[in-house]
């Protein structure tokens, strides 16, 4: 969910961004809000990705990206930059946060917002989409239920399975996004959530409504026209995290191509208020 471009109906998005008076975490329904990654600045190279993506790592840090058509000809580049400034640098005064910008692009027609967040817990806080990463008893413990169909992963495979198959594990970690972008983990997922999840890769899955994990297979072969570009292989366990514990650029990746690519038409007649949201849970060691 990191930049999905996302309008309430009735109001202007030009008006939000030139000066109106709402909270900051209308942000994810005002502009492209973007909570996945890519397009990041690191050590002289540019980390792409072509679809929306939230990049969750072991420690629970966040780097999220949002790509969404941008119409030029309405909307100006700075006008967008310095609304992003502006909500974030007040949002990190009243919560003492750390909540960063890596970029913002506009390019032909399609806008890129590329930004980090210390935890889950802040990624959720600043916009509204529920995040959560941690061991499989800390998600019960926060009242996760794991009652849904799950498949377990095996060599770009997907199985039913139950869910007792992992939730006595104690050494695997889980994510339960609530959002509609990629999700990237930094480890191989073993098992996942069935309804509208899509196996990119070992890393990756893709939600969104057309998917089910167990119609759609991957055999990590796809060529580039197939549903998805693979991401490629992590930054090593050692240096996945920055001096400050946070993502640091070089643990970003590129990313995939999402099949159901979201676009918001803002002189449509209908109503996108609520943006689509699911609950997917990912398992990986």
């Amino acid at each position: 969910m990191i930049l999905e471009i996302i309008y309430t109906k009735g109001y202007n998005i030009i008006d939000y961004i030139l000066g109106g008076s709402y909270e900051i975490k209308k942000l994810s329904m005002l502009l492209p809000v973007i909570a996945t990654c890519g397009l990041l600045a690191g050590c002289g190279t540019d980390y792409y990705t072509k679809d929306s993506t939230v990049f969750v790592a072991k420690n629970g840090s966040v780097i999220s990206t949002d790509v969404e058509d941008f119409d030029t000809a309405a909307y100006k580049q700075d006008d967008l930059q310095s609304y992003v400034d502006k909500s974030i640098d007040d949002y990190n005064k009243k919560n003492d946060g750390s909540v960063k910008l890596k970029k913002l692009t506009v390019e032909k027609k399609k806008a890129s917002l590329t930004m980090s967040y210390a935890s889950t817990d802040e990624y959720t806080d600043f916009n509204g989409t529920k995040l959560f990463s941690g061991t499989i008893a800390e998600a019960l413990a926060a009242g996760y239920d794991f009652k849904t169909d799950f498949a377990a992963i095996d060599d770009g495979k997907a199985k039913k399975c139950e869910s007792s198959e992992f939730l006595d594990e104690t050494g695997y970690k889980v994510v339960v996004y609530e959002g509609s972008s990629n999700l990237h983990v930094k480890g191989k997922i073993l098992y996942a959530s069935v309804d509208k999840v899509k196996l990119v890769d070992d890393k990756t899955v893709a939600i969104g409504d057309k998917y089910s994990l167990l119609a759609s297979q991957t055999t990590g072969t796809e060529s580039a026209t197939e549903s998805t570009e693979a991401v490629k292989a992590d930054a090593t366990e050692g240096t996945e995290n920055g001096a400050d514990d946070s993502v640091s650029d070089d643990d970003i990746l590129n990313s995939v191509k999402q099949d159901n690519e979201v676009t918001f038409d803002f002189d449509s007649e209908e109503d996108n208020s609520a943006p689509v949201s699911y609950i997917t849970y990912v398992i990986y060691k």
